[in-house]
């Protein structure tokens, strides 16, 4: 190698005294000089210090300044998916490129981070991660299952230029939208019409109005419980009617007696007949019953201890407030959990917020503040924080007060589905406890196409169905566990222990934020090695060759060219 080198040098200094009368704008005349050093760097190229067993992995997300900062000499690749420079090595997943390169002792990742399928081959390494900036929506929470009639609440948060989150329907009509909060948090809503499986739709947009996002929000409607309702009044009121008419719409039974005048009353015969009297008996066929303050204090010794006796054994009790509360009646229901002080008026309350209501509603409260206390879990509280319902535990039941007088107001200002969802989920929440379901495989939160997925607690005949009726049979692992690539997007089937259960599956582009926000919290549990430990094992490493050997022929006939026109 000496003896070459000696050659060029030797070369390059005949060159110049060869030209030495040629003028210096002449090419000739200087060129022999860089064409010997070229030579001599294509001979015996010059090292660099690199990170010596680290391994780059470029994924999807990596921004161009995290491109622009990539190693030249330091090994280089790019999982699919991964915008990534020519001199980038690409490989289907990371097992893959930790065989092609054995000698890699760390990893650096940058982008969004590691899909599933290439988290346990990177387990056993200490790994640098440089994330890419987050973007779209990034959290996403959603019912499992929702009864038909219900308002369930979509919630989540978004990164990035986004200022608005809208929901559509599958037919593409917009249900509800919301501007999203100082910390990107957001709550849409939409009502569950019918009984089905079906996905709605999530759009985010920025300040001009562009999609930057998009996420299907896959909902479970199924028929509710059919629970038996009883509903006693002193007198009839317009809160009393409208909760009627919506408990009937919805299926429940319903046994409604409101008194008219002393010795007379009305009773509204539901899907059963009605009783007159609260006693052991009656009580045992009821999941709830909604009583008020006067009902309350007309019961009979009797009726009050059947009842108590009732809902230690299940039942569920809502105290309803129409209005003043009595001093006797204050001190029963403050022995049963609920401190009340009484008001001089009606206080005038806001649900806008609590309620996602668009348009500013006043309502009215009943003359009393029910103080807030660690037995008491809240059911409905005003934008003001004041506490409007509650409940608290009695032995197998619950027992809740409500103190919030027209709720009836929001059917007539045309929000019954607002309405409904409201009852449904607080008499959902008080309701006589049902025997518990039989258990359910686990599925993931969020699957996409083409993506592995573990399905957990399966039986031994377990299968998949998909959208065009294929059937797919799972191999069930020991620990009752099955792993599935899904090759179609929308709604799958699962059969297992004889029973379905619906699965969905999202498209490969589908909610690329809450992808790349699980790969990024999934790489960053893994075990990071230190920044000094990252940059303390470096060796020089020579430059590749051809780039000088490339420039010392384009010199070369460059000297030939001008040979020629001479």
């Amino acid at each position: 190698m000496n003896v070459a080198l000696l050659l060029v040098a030797a070369m390059a200094l005949l060159g110049l005294w060869h030209y030495r009368r040629l003028p210096w704008r002449d090419p000739r005349r200087w060129l022999p000089l860089p064409m010997a050093l070229l030579l001599a760097a294509s001979l015996a190229p010059p090292s660099l210090p690199v990170a010596v067993g680290t391994l780059t992995v470029l994924t999807p997300g990596a921004t161009a300044a995290q491109r622009r900062g990539l190693p030249w000499l330091a090994p280089l690749v790019a999982l699919p998916g991964a915008a990534a420079p020519a001199r980038a090595e690409p490989v289907p997943d990371l097992a893959s490129a930790l065989r092609r390169h054995p000698d890699s002792r760390r990893l650096r990742v940058i982008g969004h981070g590691l899909p599933p399928r290439d988290l346990d081959a990177a387990r056993g390494l200490p790994l640098q991660f440089e994330a890419a900036p987050e973007a779209g929506i990034v959290a996403l929470e959603v019912p499992d299952r929702v009864p038909v009639g219900a308002r369930p609440v979509i919630r989540g948060r978004v990164a990035g230029p986004v200022v608005r989150v809208a929901l559509h329907e599958p037919g593409g009509a917009q249900v509800d939208v919301a501007t999203v909060d100082g910390q990107g948090a957001f709550s849409v809503s939409a009502l569950a019409r019918a009984v089905a499986t079906v996905p709605f739709e999530l759009r985010a947009f920025d300040a001009g109005d562009r999609l930057v996002d998009h996420a299907a929000v896959p909902l479970r409607i199924e028929p509710g419980e059919r629970l038996s309702l009883a509903y006693r009044a002193a007198t009839p009121d317009a809160d009393a009617k409208y909760l009627r008419r919506w408990a009937q719409d919805a299926g429940l039974e319903v046994r409604y007696r409101a008194g008219l005048s002393e010795g007379v009353a009305l009773n509204a015969d539901g899907l059963v007949p009605a009783e007159a009297a609260l006693t052991a008996a009656s009580l045992a066929r009821l999941d709830l019953l909604v009583i008020d303050e006067r009902a309350w204090a007309a019961l009979a010794a009797g009726e009050r201890t059947a009842l108590l006796a009732a809902v230690d054994g299940g039942l569920g009790l809502l105290l309803k407030l129409t209005g003043p509360l009595p001093p006797e009646v204050a001190a029963n229901w403050a022995a049963l959990g609920f401190p009340t002080t009484p008001l001089d008026l009606p206080p005038t309350v806001t649900l806008d917020g609590r309620l996602a209501m668009r348009e500013r509603h006043d309502f009215t409260a009943a003359p009393v503040t029910l103080a807030d206390s660690a037995a008491l879990t809240p059911l409905l509280r005003a934008d003001d924080g004041r506490l409007l319902a509650a409940w608290t535990p009695r032995g197998a039941g619950r027992i809740a007060l409500w103190t919030w007088l027209d709720s009836y107001r929001l059917v007539l200002g045309g929000d019954a589905a607002r309405h409904g969802a409201l009852w449904s989920t607080a008499l959902g929440a008080l309701a006589r406890p049902r025997p518990a379901a039989a258990a359910e495989p686990q599925l993931p939160a969020s699957s996409w196409v083409g993506e592995r997925a573990v399905i957990c607690g399966l039986g031994a005949a377990a299968a998949l169905q998909g959208p065009d009726g294929s059937r797919t049979p799972l191999q069930v692992a020991a620990d009752r566990c099955a792993a599935v690539w899904p090759g179609t997007s929308d709604w799958q089937r699962l059969d297992s222990g004889g029973a379905t259960q619906p699965w969905y599956v999202r498209a490969a582009d589908d909610a690329a934020g809450l992808r790349a926000a699980r790969d990024r919290a999934a790489t960053r549990q893994l075990p990071a090695v230190p920044d000094s430990d990252a940059a303390a094992v470096r060796a020089w490493r020579p430059l590749p060759r051809l780039p000088f050997w490339l420039g010392w022929l384009l010199l070369a006939s460059l000297i030939w060219w001008r040979e020629r026109r001479a």
